[in-house]
């Protein structure tokens, strides 16, 4: 080859270069911002994701502590209100509004709580409503029926196990207690 030829070949690449250039600087900072776009993207998409399972996390906590406090405050109104019949007084009224609350909440769990902590919080309002019906017996039966009292009792004392195998349910779910074992 000739200094002519290599000379040319030496322009030719220089000017290729030369034109080349910005192009390719162009897309080497296209694709760079591209990928810093992407990456921010899902940065953020990851940080909404968690926001929202703190979110749903509070939820639930708030619901639970609802449904828990309105069983717990329900049934020691009822405990009251069986003592009251027995002395021969009435029930409390405030039992009824906290009777409502309760259902309200409940209601409410249903769209919010998943079922395997759902199905501890049914037991729970079913066993309720199983006590206001003793209850509504006893309240009905104008002797005031020793055994009706004795078993509206006892049914109120055992439903403290529905509230406790509630509350265990709602702490695994929670993550505060570890799932029993196999």
């Amino acid at each position: 080859m000739s200094t002519e030829v290599i000379a040319l070949l030496v322009a030719v690449v220089g000017v290729a270069g030369t034109l080349l250039a910005p192009i390719t600087t162009a897309w080497v900072s296209s694709r760079s911002r591209r990928q810093e776009f992407e990456l921010q993207q899902r940065s953020e998409q990851t940080r909404r994701h968690v926001d929202d399972a703190q979110a749903n996390l509070e939820r639930r906590r708030d619901m639970y502590v609802a449904l828990n406090s309105g069983a717990r405050r329900y049934r020691f109104r009822m405990m009251e209100d069986l003592y009251a019949i027995r002395s021969g007084a009435d029930p409390d009224p405030a039992t009824e509004v906290i009777r409502v609350e309760f259902q309200d909440t409940y209601a409410q769990a249903q769209m919010l709580v998943p079922d395997h902590v759902l199905r501890p919080c049914q037991a729970v309002r079913v066993a309720l409503a199983e006590a206001r019906k003793l209850m509504d017996a006893l309240i009905e039966d104008s002797a005031h029926d020793q055994r009706k009292w004795q078993e509206s009792h006892t049914f109120l004392i055992q439903m403290w196990d529905a509230i406790m195998a509630m509350q265990v349910a709602m702490r695994q779910d929670l993550g505060i207690s570890a799932p029993p074992r196999p």
